[in-house]
């Protein structure tokens, strides 16, 4: 008995629903209910999706809302109208997310990193940055003995565009010009920027390409790795002074 009473406490709240659904004499769909009677808490975060507003069938349009658990009417998830992220270029411009280098992370569904309905977050994140990154990329290669400041402050969007980038590795621009936007007041030696640019460093100079990685320009990242490094000065290869980068490239007799 005791069953009974607690089922009926779920039970009469869905029955009055779906009667007053029923009542117009037509055929009951998402559009005719409000569905944050009981899925408010989707929608009563910090940042809500503007598409809550816009109604919950713009999205989930497979949906038999008059069936208490609801019914699908088709195969996708959660009712949804299409899948991931066609369902989304409904409203976000798709040129943004197809430029030369894709974020892997699309492919597997914008729900990834966004909430589809409110967040605490800017952006409907998912999680804080930087640790929504880690969910994919290896925290250790970040957190090294000496630590590039973005890195530190957990900024990962200060270098990388999270969708799509035209430049390598979804950089908002050109790796040197990227470096430039704090490094451009660099004084002194041994910068290649202002120290020796004209003794053979061609930094933004010519389309050299990078002696260990010929697939990329030779710019400031083939010296010092731009995340974290156990190297004095974020050097790369282990390098424990500046002629132990060199001899990476330069050999001498």
């Amino acid at each position: 008995m005791g069953y009974a009473i607690v089922m009926n406490r779920y039970l009469l709240p869905a029955a009055v629903l779906i009667s007053t659904v029923l009542s117009t004499g037509t055929a009951a769909s998402a559009a005719d209910v409000d569905c944050l009677m009981c899925h408010a808490e989707l929608a009563g975060k910090k940042v809500k999706h503007a598409a809550v507003d816009m109604g919950c069938p713009g999205c989930h349009g497979a949906v038999d809302a008059a069936d208490v658990p609801h019914k699908m009417t088709n195969k996708s998830k959660k009712g949804l109208s299409s899948e991931q992220p066609d369902l989304c270029f409904g409203c976000h411009d798709k040129s943004a997310f197809s430029k030369k280098t894709v974020h892997a992370a699309l492919g597997m569904g914008c729900t990834g990193c966004h909430d589809p309905h409110s967040s605490d977050r800017k952006k409907l994140l998912a999680a804080d940055l930087p640790g929504l990154c880690f969910n994919c990329h290896d925290k250790a290669e970040f957190g090294k003995k000496n630590v590039h400041a973005p890195v530190a402050a957990g900024d990962c969007l200060a270098c990388h565009n999270p969708h799509s980038s035209d430049a390598v590795a979804l950089l908002l621009k050109e790796p040197l010009n990227v470096c430039l936007d704090c490094h451009s007041a660099v004084e002194g030696k041994p910068h290649a920027i202002k120290g020796f640019s004209n003794a053979g460093h061609p930094i933004g100079k010519n389309d050299k390409k990078d002696p260990k990685r010929p697939d990329r320009r030779f710019y400031c990242g083939s010296c010092h790795d731009p995340h974290s490094s156990d190297s004095r000065k974020l050097f790369r290869y282990e390098a424990k002074s500046t002629i132990g980068i060199c001899k990476n490239c330069h050999k001498y007799d």
